[in-house]
């Protein structure tokens, strides 16, 4: 339910919070009625917004990734307070001890029996090493196997989920594809996906924890450790579909910016030709109407536009004739 949450998240949060920082931000910086605060749609407005928009996707995914790792359940090795790399049996049977006589029902009453019957439960599997494994490696799930005997079993059972998650992945990027949807990173995201399949596949079948994991992961197990790469994966694809296409924009989206300043210059050269036809017919109204005032006026328009073609042919003339001078100067010398 959490990870559905966490998707509906992604589909409007992000553009609701940057729309209201963005109008918080300029109620501070423009004053009200303010002619220098942009219009909405104009390209400055557009600029802020995006990179509003940008800081906004990169500090959910930051809260999402804490979050997973907050709110991943307790696990058996915390409940009877043991090191997940190394213990021994007097150890846990110490804590065991310890943690029973804490929680038991006689002592805490009805609010410890949930406590009280899950550190029993981490117990049976923490002492026994093939059920230990199993659990090190695919979670509580694959404890539950009643048909499962032997390590290899565990392994078999426990890579089903594997093949789902990863299966389920791929067919939702092909899907994708087909559709248009997503199409900044595309190709990184299978590769990103086959590479988190061999690390995982890696993760599981090795009978020691990868060091790098338990290094940025000191508290969790291999089960939890990939429950969080699998939600950081999802969560940092969705992340990077959402800013990818602002910050390095494809070629159709600057054929489309293109199209967009051509069709604004257009527009602004049609309103300039409709303001100087509707000047020029405001000069002439006062001759409307008047047949003497037409005609002389013809008359000298037409004087005008011959002055001006033989000003043209003049300069042209004066030209060429230094052109060919220049040209015979060259020859000369």
């Amino acid at each position: 339910m959490e990870s559905y949450m966490g998707l509906a998240g992604w589909a409007f949060l992000p553009s609701f919070v940057t729309n209201v920082v963005q109008s918080i931000w300029y109620s501070f910086k423009y004053p009200v009625n303010s002619a220098a605060k942009p219009a909405a749609n104009t390209p400055k407005y557009r600029r802020h917004h995006n990179r509003i928009y940008c800081a906004v996707v990169l500090a959910y995914l930051a809260y999402i990734i804490v979050e997973v790792d907050r709110a991943t359940p307790t696990n058996c090795y915390d409940l009877l307070d043991l090191n997940f790399h190394h213990f021994s049996q007097r150890q846990l049977k110490t804590n065991f001890r310890k943690a029973s006589l804490m929680y038991h029902p006689d002592k805490v009453g009805h609010t410890g029996a949930e406590t009280f019957v899950m550190i029993r439960a981490a117990h049976d599997v923490l002492s026994d090493p093939v059920v230990k494994t199993a659990y090190d490696r695919f979670g509580p799930d694959v404890v539950a196997c009643s048909t499962c005997k032997t390590v290899k079993d565990h392994i078999n059972r426990g890579l089903s989920s594997f093949y789902t998650f990863y299966v389920g992945s791929g067919v939702v990027l092909i899907m994708m594809s087909v559709l248009g949807k997503g199409q900044f990173g595309r190709y990184w995201r299978f590769i990103v996906l086959f590479g988190m399949a061999a690390l995982e596949l890696a993760m599981v079948t090795r009978s020691k924890p990868l060091f790098i994991l338990s290094w940025l992961l000191p508290h969790r197990v291999t089960f939890e450790q990939v429950a969080i790469l699998h939600q950081i994966f999802i969560s940092t694809f969705i992340a990077i579909s959402q800013i990818g296409p602002i910050l390095v924009p494809s070629k159709e989206q600057e054929r489309g910016n293109a199209k967009d300043l051509i069709h604004r210059l257009e527009l602004l050269t049609a309103i300039s030709n409709a303001e100087s036809i509707g000047q020029l017919q405001s000069v002439f109204d006062v001759f409307r109407g008047d047949a003497e005032c037409m005609t002389q006026l013809k008359r000298q328009m037409g004087v005008m536009a011959l002055d001006s073609r033989l000003t043209q042919d003049q300069l042209l003339n004066e030209t060429r004739n230094s052109i060919q001078r220049r040209l015979l100067q060259r020859k000369t010398a």
